[in-house]
């Protein structure tokens, strides 16, 4: 491998900005013939799927759970196999209420889906800084190219950004005005919004955390919930590190390159 595509690799395995206390979160997808890989992780989640194919027909999957913030998140995972193999690539977006799934891995399976005719990896890398007076920096990249920048009070765009005075919660009634890459970016991006508000608690040390709310996933759904379940000590800070999330599957799908 050269110098040149080392240098490359390590830039894309690093966090962004460094030192700046923040959520980092990073998607990976990697197509390849007949199947799609795909990766997230960040503060409080790591999960990977793999989609095999025809070029139609979602012929397996295979999800794993690695890191979640309740036990119960695990259980998830044979149900989105179960629910997903068979389903035509083109049909995935609407195999299933996303309620009843969890959340990243049921995003993380329709991203796969989307990009199952691709033929080079995509790496989406995201920051979303702690709120100072309510007010916080969100970014993401795609392969290294800077995507979209917010300027956020609470989960309302700030000037001078295009999308300013729009809020976050109401993404899905103007998301279909973007273009579409600009349209995949925001979508990835606010999951981060939503989910940085993690990082403002710590259930390691707390009983009083807040939940989501009933029927939200999975593992909130009332059969599944158990208020006991926090799974303690799967929590990572990426602040400092030398490496940001998916840095070893990150270096695996762009070594060859």
């Amino acid at each position: 491998m050269s110098i040149s595509v080392e240098l490359a690799i390590e830039q894309r395995s690093a966090p962004l900005r460094p030192g700046v206390p923040a959520l980092r979160r990073a998607v990976l997808v990697d197509p390849q013939p007949g199947k799609v890989r795909a990766f997230v992780e960040d503060d409080f989640h790591h999960f990977e799927i793999e989609l095999a194919h025809d070029g139609t027909i979602i012929t397996d999957v295979a999800a794993t759970t690695i890191r979640h913030p309740w036990t119960t998140c695990a259980g998830a995972a044979p149900v989105l196999v179960e629910k997903l193999r068979g389903v035509a690539l083109r049909q995935a977006a609407g195999f299933d209420s996303p309620l009843t799934h969890c959340t990243h891995l049921y995003d993380l399976a329709l991203l796969a889906a989307s990009k199952a005719g691709g033929d080079s990896p995509e790496l989406f890398r995201m920051f979303v800084a702690d709120r100072v007076d309510g007010r916080r920096e969100a970014m993401i990249d795609r392969n290294g190219a800077p995507a979209i920048t917010w300027h956020l009070d609470a989960e309302t765009i700030l000037p001078p950004h295009a999308q300013a005075g729009r809020n976050l919660r109401q993404l899905k009634h103007w998301a279909a005005e973007l273009e579409p890459e600009e349209r995949e970016a925001a979508l990835l991006l606010r999951r981060a919004v939503f989910i940085s508000i993690g990082r403002t608690f710590d259930p390691d040390t707390q009983d009083d955390v807040p939940n989501p709310p009933p029927g939200a996933c999975f593992t909130h759904q009332p059969e599944n919930y158990e208020p006991e379940a926090r799974f303690r000590g799967s929590r990572r800070d990426f602040t400092h590190a030398d490496h940001g999330p998916l840095a070893v599957r990150v270096a695996e799908a762009f070594g060859e390159a």
